[in-house]
């Protein structure tokens, strides 16, 4: 009994077991030659995509531009949201209400638009969803109308037309000799000189 299981062991039965092993763990020897001719494959791809072509025009470099772009324009862009998002939180918030207003579907483009040059893989459905509603619409601008009114008030630019100080008190204020002149007085110096009035 011994003697049979041996030569069972030593003889054909490693050989068996690893044939029928195989088909579910897969053959390491042959996948790692996979993974080099790949990787070979890739390698010799980047070279003839990327190597200088003695006929190449001003229009292939643009279009190379281009394509180099997505990727640093998409990292600065977040980026830039963030910093924004910290310079002027008001405006910020206004702009994401907006935001709401975009349909799933354009999102779901985005996200596959992103997710292609950044090398993920793609999105895998698309649920079917509608507009906005009116009533979201409404609840969005009224939100933004909100934010509106807290936003600090731009002052009006001044009308150099309209004199700031009556020409009694410029000239009561520029004749005193005693009193320091009042800043609405050098202000209003300030206006006539620019305006070669003073």
């Amino acid at each position: 009994m011994l003697g049979k299981l041996f030569s069972f062991v030593v003889g054909g039965g490693v050989k068996a077991v690893s044939e029928a092993v195989t088909p579910f763990t897969g053959d390491k020897v042959q996948d790692e030659d996979n993974r080099h001719d790949e990787a070979v494959s890739r390698m010799t791809q980047f070279t003839a995509e990327f190597a200088d072509r003695s006929n190449r025009t001003w229009w292939d470099s643009f279009i190379d531009g281009l394509n180099r772009l997505p990727r640093p324009a998409m990292a600065i862009g977040v980026i830039g949201l963030f910093v924004w998002a910290s310079a002027d939180p008001a405006r910020f918030a206004a702009s994401a209400q907006a935001w709401a207003l975009i349909p799933d579907e354009m999102w779901i483009v985005l996200g596959a638009i992103i997710t292609f040059f950044f090398g993920d893989r793609t999105l895998l459905a698309v649920r079917r969803g509608k507009g906005p509603t009116p009533e979201q619409v409404k609840a969005v601008l009224d939100t933004q109308r909100s934010i509106a009114n807290m936003l600090p008030a731009t002052p009006p630019p001044p009308d150099d037309a309209t004199p700031r100080l009556s020409d009694d008190r410029y000239r009561a204020e520029m004749n005193d000799r005693v009193r320091p002149l009042s800043n609405a007085v050098i202000e209003e110096w300030n206006r006539r000189r620019k305006q070669g009035k003073a």
